[in-house]
């Protein structure tokens, strides 16, 4: 009731969604987690950055420990080691390590705990061309000009805390374009849901990286494989489908923080199983990287560690993606 409630006020104007000078692109979901908005934005970004457009990426930066708004380039090398997970999150500092190739007056990372702030901060401070929001379906204090919703072949059928969802699955409705997202599946997907979709995507598996930032052959390794996020069972999909040998998996809340005590029964559970290495997500690999934390930071510099980098494409509808990014931008 409060969720349908609440929706009516914006739909009747009751409530006001705050106008910016920037276009801006929500990115989010009906359900909570695991559903790849993050790739999708890095995608999305990629293609405006590669159309000169300056982006502002917006994202909550979820479990920091920091409350106040934080910035930093997308190619921000960090030598003085200012980028971390207490300030930035997880998820925000994989988009900066992943688009930091591209133009490096292009792109902005902006984090704070409300989108809105964050969002209206950079409208005025940097004035980009467009503003990505990172999960904005419900932040619709942020007035937007393409709203676009991401779903997956298992959404779930009730609200929190009896389901998954944060709303029901028909307010799907006011979205601009509706992304079903396969995962590892290729183009699987229900005619159901085909019928409702404009975009089918994908993950794709760019490769398994070290430490060194090179891609590793680890066919014939003896791996422990661990993880803390949305959803392990794509993780354990991928690992399974490249016929990576594991000898354990072993699964970690969603944005979970490692503890010195994780650290020392993963490093046992090596020990025990004679393995070659540890493969992990980039997410992971990230909170491990950059947690500012010396006991994991020792982890991930001390161990063979290898993370799986995968990359959003597009099976079908790219041109309709195009099309209303183009009209967006006029």
């Amino acid at each position: 009731m409060i969720v349908f409630a609440r929706n009516k006020f914006y739909d009747y104007g009751i409530f006001k969604s705050k106008e910016l000078n920037s276009r801006v692109i929500s990115v989010g979901n009906v359900s909570a987690g695991g559903t790849g908005k993050t790739p999708f934005v890095e995608m999305l970004a990629e293609m405006l950055i590669e159309q000169k457009k300056f982006v502002a990426i917006i994202s909550k930066g979820y479990k920091r420990e920091i409350d106040d708004i934080k910035v930093s380039e997308l190619s921000y090398k960090n030598e003085e080691k200012k980028l971390n997970t207490e300030n930035f999150g997880d998820e925000p500092l994989m988009l900066v390590e992943n688009l930091s190739t591209l133009n490096p007056e292009k792109g902005l990372m902006v984090v704070g705990d409300k989108k809105i702030s964050s969002a209206k901060f950079a409208d005025a401070k940097f004035d980009p061309d467009v503003i990505i929001v990172d999960d904005g379906f419900q932040h619709r204090q942020l007035l937007r000009e393409l709203d676009i919703v991401i779903l997956n072949n298992e959404n779930p059928k009730h609200l929190v805390p009896a389901g998954m969802l944060r709303e029901p699955i028909k307010n799907i409705r006011r979205a601009n374009l509706i992304v079903l997202n396969t995962k590892f599946e290729g183009d699987k997907a229900s005619g159901e849901l085909q019928a409702i979709t404009d975009l089918i995507c994908c993950y794709t598996l760019e490769g398994f990286y070290g430490k060194d930032n090179l891609k590793h052959d680890l066919n014939g390794k003896n791996m422990i494989a661990f993880c803390g996020i949305g959803d392990p069972d794509s993780f354990k999909y991928l690992l399974a489908k490249e016929n990576i040998k594991l000898t354990e998996l072993i699964t970690f809340s969603d944005h979970h923080n490692f503890t010195y005590e994780n650290l020392v029964m993963l490093s046992k559970k090596m020990k025990e199983n004679n393995a070659d290495g540890f493969i992990t997500t980039q997410k992971d690999s990230i909170r491990l990287k950059y947690s500012g934390i010396n006991t994991t930071e020792k982890f991930f510099n001390d161990y063979p560690l290898y993370y799986a980098k995968i990359k959003m494409q597009i099976l079908k509808g790219k041109e309709i993606l195009e099309d209303k990014l183009e009209i967006m931008m006029r």
